[in-house]
């Protein structure tokens, strides 16, 4: 069973970065024909070659498999660049409300800890996916 589209995103990846599939295959470990099997979707990617892609090139696996957007970059990467947003926006909001004086280092330290705490946990949601202020004061408070 192959990934529909799977080779034309693998094609958009080669054209943008500019190579031929001679120089695409030599990137990824393949040989020529092998490649064009991928490209022309004759043949899926392994996952060794996945990984590779991704390594080379940057490109999010899950938008090779999906290709649920045109910029290379997958449902769930626009979910959490929307999330860290989100989080930044309301640290920011909390420190100005409360009138806090945080240099630039210490809130970003701040955003990046609550993020992470977000992505391992989804502790700082409450209902309606707003973050939760009382943790963003108490991760304040021991940066600030």
């Amino acid at each position: 069973m192959t990934v529909p589209g799977l080779g034309h995103r693998l094609a958009a990846v080669r054209n943008m970065a500019s190579l031929s599939q001679e120089e695409m295959a030599q990137r990824l470990g393949a040989s020529r024909s092998a490649y064009q099997y991928y490209e022309r979707s004759q043949r899926d990617l392994t996952a060794s070659l996945l990984l590779k892609v991704y390594e080379e090139f940057d490109v999010d696996p899950l938008w090779m498999l999906e290709g649920d957007s045109e910029d290379g970059k997958s449902r769930r990467h626009e979910e959490i660049a929307a999330a860290y947003r989100k989080i930044g926006i309301a640290v920011e909001r909390r420190i100005n409300e409360r009138g806090l004086t945080v240099t630039p280092e210490k809130k970003w330290d701040a955003i990046d800890f609550l993020f992470d705490e977000f992505l391992n946990t989804d502790a700082l949601t409450i209902e309606g996916g707003e973050p939760d202020t009382t943790r963003i004061d108490s991760v304040l408070r021991l940066v600030s």
